[in-house]
């Protein structure tokens, strides 16, 4: 079964029992996207069940290209599913038991299905929550699930409020969490999208974590520059520099840090000097530095010793080349 560790996931774990399947394994597919592992195998373990984790990075930073049903939830979906047949081919294993709830992701029933056939899972996909609204598995055809047992549950505005009273007729807690999807977030996969499609050479795990900076911008020549307001933040951003990377900063207290990233040995003087340039400008005006006044901004690559300066204007956000702030 692929677990999140999700209310709905918990859920699909004993209606599958009720339906009569026994002999179920908790996978979990961990990526840079997914949060909070720890927590998972806790729920799996309140379930009786161990949990087996299989990273899936690589793949997952590859996510923005894949044209395979609406981004994110249809993309990551036929991943999951494309590691899980995988799986069930090398282990022998029947049938493949999701939380999945139709409509959660803009995913119909025909979408759902549609993935399952992609990947050669075509009938082995059971959805326990809302198998009623699918057409049978091979499973419930053949008499080993009862389709009676399980749901046609949708993802609407209703749709806690149905999960919580089942929860409890099962005895399971309705505060039950899983992992943390950042991809959940709409600005997040937004970012991911753009940025995964465009710039495959800077998409990295590190990247990953700079896209969840609620400051960001898109400067020329393909840098990005992330500024951290904030100590929280500060001390977040202080993990994700790179040799490569420059530091940029003002010394006063309290100013911000920017993490300044680019394809620096393609360009010439000229262009990084420009976005070293702008990306100063854009760090002085998040720090709410004077717009009249020149100020000196500190700057150095991590991989170098000696600090640079530079007298810049601030520069409005809402003008340039800002991203997403």
């Amino acid at each position: 079964m692929l677990f999140s560790g999700s209310l709905a996931s918990a859920l699909a774990v004993r209606l599958a029992q009720r339906a009569g399947l026994r002999d179920l394994h908790l996978v979990f597919f961990h990526s840079p996207f997914f949060r909070d592992e720890e927590r998972v195998a806790r729920v799996a373990r309140a379930l009786g069940f161990p949990l087996r984790t299989i990273t899936v990075k690589r793949e997952f930073l590859r996510l923005p290209g894949r044209g395979r049903g609406p981004f994110p939830c249809g993309a990551c979906r036929g991943l999951l599913l494309e590691k899980a047949a995988r799986l069930l081919r090398r282990r022998g294993f029947d049938l493949v038991v999701t939380g999945e709830v139709v409509g959660r992701g803009g995913l119909s029933p025909e979408a759902l299905e549609g993935l399952d056939a992609s990947v050669g899972l075509a009938g082995r996909v059971l959805r326990p929550l809302s198998a009623k609204l699918l057409s049978p598995t091979l499973a419930e055809v053949e008499g080993a699930v009862d389709r009676e047992a399980l749901l046609d549950l949708s993802a609407d505005g209703s749709l806690r409020s149905k999960l919580v009273p089942l929860a409890q007729g099962l005895g399971l807690s309705p505060r039950v969490s899983g992992r943390f999807c950042l991809l959940a977030d709409p600005v997040f996969a937004q970012r991911v999208q753009e940025f995964g499609q465009d710039h495959h050479s800077l998409f990295t795990a590190n990247f990953v974590r700079l896209l969840e900076f609620p400051h960001l911008f898109r400067l020329p020549y393909g840098a990005v520059l992330a500024v951290a307001t904030t100590p929280a933040e500060q001390v977040r951003l202080q993990e994700l520099f790179l040799p490569e990377d420059v530091r940029l900063y003002v010394s006063l207290p309290g100013s911000p840090l920017g993490l300044l990233r680019g394809p620096w040995a393609k360009l010439p003087p000229q262009a990084r000097e420009r976005v070293l340039a702008l990306a100063a400008r854009k760090l002085l005006a998040l720090g709410g530095f004077d717009a009249d006044r020149a100020w000196t901004v500190c700057f150095r690559a991590e991989a170098a010793e000696e600090t640079g300066r530079l007298r810049v204007l601030p520069k409005p956000l809402r003008e340039g080349l800002s991203w997403v702030n």
